[in-house]
């Protein structure tokens, strides 16, 4: 018996090692796991959560004011539909007889007997040619817009003598046949060119009226490129 209970005490001693071991082993694994938590950011649960905040938590626009001070701009005022914004009061009329009246020119080409006033025929195209004719059975005026090709043919006309207007819109010449007879005039004004032409007498074309028929075209031009804005 005391053999066996002596056994029995050794048995007892050897567990009491092991078990110091495993409480040991306890108590390092508790306190590692305190230095974790202890080691970890106190605010790293809310470092993760603001890095998945919007962008647009940073560097959005401020929020619009609630008083309305800072009213959005408005457009800038059009004109109505259909409104002419770029006429001017030199503008070309639709009528070209309304430029003068017929006893202004009668005056100027020295005519005895009232002027009528016609529109010139339609273009060979059938196209509308802008002017008046201011005449009457003895004499004429007329006005009419032309190609710019006329006037560059008369000026290059190795038979007609040139010479120029001054003062009338931005060009302006008298070109005359070498013969001295059958003066037209010519002048550019508002991006047109036109043709003036006077006849003193309706008979045989002659060099006798050519002085007077130059000067009144001259006159005449002076007059309708004022009046056309030039």
């Amino acid at each position: 018996m005391q053999l066996h209970a002596s056994f029995r005490q050794q048995r007892r001693h050897l567990w009491l090692p092991a078990l110091a071991l495993a409480g040991a082993a306890l108590a390092g694994c508790s306190s590692g796991s305190s230095k974790v938590v202890a080691a970890s950011p106190a605010g790293s649960a809310t470092s993760g959560s603001a890095t998945s905040a919007p962008a647009a938590a940073s560097g959005s626009a401020p929020a619009a004011p609630t008083g309305g001070s800072a009213a959005a701009p408005t457009a800038a005022p059009t004109a109505p539909p259909g409104s002419d914004t770029t006429g001017t009061a030199g503008s070309r009329p639709k009528d070209a007889c309304t430029l003068v009246v017929p006893a202004q020119v009668a005056a100027t080409i020295n005519a005895v007997e009232p002027l009528n006033t016609t529109r010139p025929d339609a273009a060979s195209d059938g196209s509308p040619v802008w002017g008046c004719t201011w005449g009457n059975r003895q004499s004429y005026a007329s006005l009419r817009e032309v190609a710019p090709g006329i006037l560059a043919s008369a000026k290059a006309d190795p038979a007609k003598s040139v010479a120029p207007l001054p003062g009338v819109g931005t060009e302006a010449v008298i070109a005359t046949r070498k013969d001295h007879a059958h003066p037209v005039a010519f002048f550019v004004t508002g991006g047109h060119t036109y043709e003036v032409e006077v006849v003193k007498d309706r008979g045989p074309g002659d060099a006798v009226n050519a002085g007077l028929e130059a000067a009144a075209e001259g006159s005449l031009a002076l007059v309708f490129a004022k009046s056309l804005g030039g």
